[in-house]
């Protein structure tokens, strides 16, 4: 009998975590499962949904980096009814997808906002006699508090297991859980039997788009705002086009802003992003998931630029570990001028096109396990 694999994933300000469950269902699918993802989040132009089925629930957003505010699309807060009506349009899911195993992205290691409709879902679900899967990403934003670490551990007491979409000769998890907290090491002991690191999940690249563009990317959130700032005055010192990709749900008010400060082409996020990395004489960007990865593999000569705001950390230390692979560069946004950045970018786009030896197979590797479960 077939088995059915239902993914539950609320992202809140970029595209990342849909992406990657996207690929993750795909895999189910070509593994000859049936995947449905269930999405709780801001409908992204930008991403390929195709392939698994796809129920939305009413969608939340983060008010910018304050992830404890949630807000309709429309940007006012989600009340209790709108809630309500998420939780249950997803339990309804629940009961029609009749589910053998439910793939909880992030939670409960984060969406703590979120966590009592996470609850119900796994509770839902195993009433049904589902198996429960977590799927976190290589770098999580360590807890601040040492107390999040243990409420982890006890949401986790009946899941099969964990699924850490990284290689941990690149970025083992303890890099970033359970943070710099007292009995961090015996923390982390609990956890390690249930972990299963399936390598990183990237879809294939498709044919790419030769350009000398100096390729700018920020994801799909209003992150980054920054570093496109500054890769807009470095435009007015080069002398090749840059493209810079503005995301967030205003997009068209950051690139008319952006276009006043430099010649680059600033435009919203769009599914020829991979494409158009594949094929730039340099890329520059931020150091998500997503783009860290394709960005990898792609070869294009690149700078890494982690994100710091709201002093968040998952981001720096996946550059300080992405930052061992030869192939790419990284730097920190506070050492860079218009002026550095610009010279940087010229050198890049002189440097050899090297793909880096990276562990990427994490889809299917994860398909495998839910598949057996």
């Amino acid at each position: 009998m077939t088995r059915r694999v239902v993914f539950f994933v609320t992202h809140l300000m970029g595209s990342g975590h849909l992406v990657r469950t996207i690929a993750l269902a795909r895999a189910v699918t070509e593994a000859g499962g049936e995947a449905t993802v269930i999405s709780g989040g801001r409908s992204l132009p930008h991403v390929d949904l195709s392939g698994p089925r796809l129920i939305q629930l009413p969608p939340v957003m983060s008010d910018g980096l304050d992830y404890a505010r949630l807000l309709t699309p429309e940007g006012v807060p989600a009340g209790s009814a709108y809630l309500a009506a998420r939780r249950e349009t997803l339990l309804a899911a629940l009961a029609t997808t009749r589910p053998d195993v439910l793939v909880t992205e992030t939670w409960p290691f984060g969406r703590r906002v979120l966590a009592e409709e996470f609850a119900a879902a796994a509770e839902a679900a195993r009433a049904r006699g589902a198996a429960l899967w977590a799927s976190i990403r290589d770098v999580l934003e360590p807890p601040k508090k040492a107390r999040r670490a243990d409420e982890t551990l006890s949401r986790l007491a009946p899941f099969a297991g964990v699924l850490v979409h990284g290689d941990p000769a690149v970025a083992p998890l303890s890099l970033s859980w359970p943070g710099p907290h007292e009995g961090a090491e015996a923390r982390f002991a609990r956890l390690a039997p249930r972990l299963a690191y399936t390598g990183y999940v990237a879809s294939p690249l498709p044919a790419p788009i030769p350009s000398q563009d100096i390729l700018v990317a920020t994801g799909g959130g209003v992150i980054g705002r920054a570093l496109l700032d500054l890769a807009a005055r470095a435009s007015a010192l080069s002398t090749r086009p840059w493209r810079l990709r503005v995301g967030g749900p205003d997009a068209a008010a950051q690139i008319a802003r952006l276009s006043a400060l430099g010649p680059a082409i600033a435009e919203p996020a769009a599914p020829d992003y991979r494409a158009r990395l594949a094929g730039a004489a340099a890329s520059i960007s931020l150091c998500g998931y997503n783009t860290a990865v394709e960005t990898a593999l792609a070869g294009t000569p690149a700078l890494l630029v982690p994100m710091e705001e709201k002093n968040e950390q998952e981001q720096l230390i996946r550059a300080a570990a992405f930052a061992r692979l030869p192939e790419l560069e990284t730097a920190r946004l506070a050492d860079l001028t218009p002026e550095t950045l610009a010279a940087r970018a010229e050198a890049l786009a002189a440097a050899p096109r090297r793909s880096a030896a990276l562990k990427a197979d994490g889809a299917a590797e994860a398909a495998r396990l839910f598949l057996k479960t």
